[in-house]
């Protein structure tokens, strides 16, 4: 696909600076068809004060189709090609519909996140009248993904716009040193976590991103994030420590009791120019 000579290619890319919740940016860069001899050009870049690189990633796709959409026919081309390196861009963009149909909750009920962006994403590729493919191609490794990925860096330190679907939530550092979260194997398990962030989802629901505390290396471990409503959120403060009931649903993790407040294992040395969770 990234070979039609004949095709407008647009390579997009999206950041953020201490994810989640600090500055971030998007950019665009152009790739004409091989027979105008028209060197690449930046069409877009922007920088956000508060956001998460997942939804950088998703605004560059969209403002992509956004200047597909307006420029139509005027484009000169019967093909646009979008070039992403987000696998979050890449291998959802086509089950939107679904979610769309299901309330924006996946095949498990699970809320999805960055619903306000997914509406906006089918809204406008509704509009676009040109033949328009998604690729994903693996970040860094062409002269022109390295130019778009320096594009988007230079606007996050720069940020002018406020992401305003944007819900950062508490938030605080995670005590496990390596890795990002992952979603919980809920199995109606017992367990004892340190909340570090709290974040609202639509109006009621709560998405939780935790540390989960090892018996037998008497440490935090790893990081995970499960679900809850508002009643249990609100008890759960970050920088605390928790023992907790799980429910029995590894695809939709939920914690569904609060069984007793822990004292906290002191936080291991944080090594020098580690980045935060």
């Amino acid at each position: 696909m990234s070979g039609d000579p004949h095709a407008l290619k647009l390579y997009i890319d999206g950041n953020c600076y201490d994810n989640p919740g600090g500055a971030g940016a998007y950019a665009c860069v152009a790739q004409f068809p091989d027979a105008w001899g028209r060197p690449d050009e930046l069409l877009f870049e922007e920088g956000f004060h508060e956001t998460t690189n997942q939804r950088m990633e998703l605004s560059a796709c969209i403002r992509a189709f956004e200047y597909v959409a307006e420029h139509g026919d005027a484009l000169g081309v019967q093909r646009v090609i979008i070039v992403t390196d987000s696998l979050y861009v890449s291998d959802n963009w086509q089950r939107a519909v679904v979610w769309r149909r299901n309330g924006w909750k996946n095949t498990y009920g699970r809320p999805i996140e960055n619903s306000d962006l997914w509406r906006h994403f089918l809204s406008v590729r509704k509009r676009v009248q040109l033949r328009t493919d998604i690729l994903w191609q693996k970040g860094k490794k062409s002269p022109i993904l390295k130019a778009v990925d320096r594009a988007a860096k230079a606007a996050g330190k720069s940020p002018r716009r406020d992401d305003y679907g944007f819900r950062g939530g508490k938030i605080a550092r995670s005590h496990a040193r390596f890795g990002s979260a992952s979603m919980y194997p809920a199995r109606g398990q017992v367990a004892i976590i340190r909340v570090y962030r709290s974040a609202l989802l639509r109006k009621t629901g709560h998405k939780i991103t935790f540390d989960v505390f090892s018996d037998d290396l008497g440490v935090l471990v790893q990081k995970f994030f499960a679900y809850t409503e508002a009643a249990i959120a609100n008890q759960l403060h970050r920088q605390h420590c928790y023992e907790v009931k799980f429910n029995s649903n590894s695809q939709f993790p939920r914690i569904e009791e609060i069984l007793s407040e822990q004292p906290c294992p002191k936080a291991p040395p944080r090594p020098l120019n580690s980045a935060s969770a």
